[in-house]
């Protein structure tokens, strides 16, 4: 008769399982940690990146608008002098002398380069940033650039292009016409042209001409003003931005 010695394992204690899940636990934790750590640091270099490139949109906003605003400056100086010319209670107008002062004309465009923003805001990667007084003074940079650009495209270029410029040629004759494109400086024969063109308006040709060439300036001079304004608050917006673009870098 064979007898079979049976060997019972000892029971843990509930110690062992409590210790047993809390290494389970910090284990799981730490690794979560790790983790999170992990795509913060992503996160931050990213941010910085998105940073960078929207610091050089700004700074090529800045030197567009720095453009902008010198070139309307002296078109509405030009303007001016032209208005106060019109002005004048003369019996007659040199228009061939008007339109050599005038010279070309043009529309200056501002176009935003936002690309940048407009990429952080369509994949949602403004959250990157995590400073909500940034991201706000980010948006009224955003709404403030806008503007500007509205200004000139919806406001000033549409009344140059549907307005001004019908005007002016209507005003002048064929020879007076050939200043409003200086391609035309570099032809010997429109040169010669211009040089011995002789055109003074006298008679009832003085009233309509003050009146259409004197409409056309005043409203484009105050289109010019008002896009001006809007050029110098987006400026001004883009110095804020700039400034805040670099104490986010840690550079200040």
């Amino acid at each position: 008769m064979e007898v079979h010695a049976h060997t019972h394992t000892a029971r843990k204690k509930w110690t062992n399982y409590l210790w047993e899940f809390v290494m389970m636990f910090f284990a799981v934790f730490s690794g979560f940690l790790a983790e999170y750590q992990l795509e913060h640091k992503i996160e931050k270099e990213r941010a910085e990146k998105f940073l960078q490139s929207m610091l050089l949109d700004v700074r090529t906003n800045i030197v567009n608008l720095d453009s902008l605003i010198k070139q309307d400056r002296i078109i509405i100086t030009n303007h001016d002098e032209l208005v106060n010319w019109l002005l004048k209670d003369s019996a007659t107008i040199d228009r061939a002398a008007f339109a050599k002062s005038m010279g070309a004309v043009w529309v200056r465009n501002f176009l935003v380069r936002k690309e940048t923003y407009e990429q952080m805001r369509s994949s949602g990667s403004l959250r990157y940033i995590g400073n909500i007084e940034f991201l706000k003074k980010m948006m009224d940079y955003e709404r403030i650039t806008n503007f500007a650009q509205y200004r000139n495209q919806e406001f000033e270029k549409k009344y140059y292009t549907e307005l001004f410029i019908p005007a002016v040629y209507k005003s002048y004759d064929l020879t007076c016409q050939l200043n409003l494109d200086t391609s035309n400086h570099s032809d010997p024969v429109k040169i010669e042209k211009l040089a011995n063109h002789h055109d003074v308006l006298s008679g009832s040709d003085v009233a309509v001409f003050r009146h259409d060439m004197g409409a056309a300036l005043t409203l484009r001079l105050e289109r010019l003003r008002r896009s001006l304004d809007a050029f110098r608050d987006a400026r001004e917006a883009c110095i804020e931005m700039e400034s805040l673009i670099d104490k986010q870098l840690g550079r200040h």
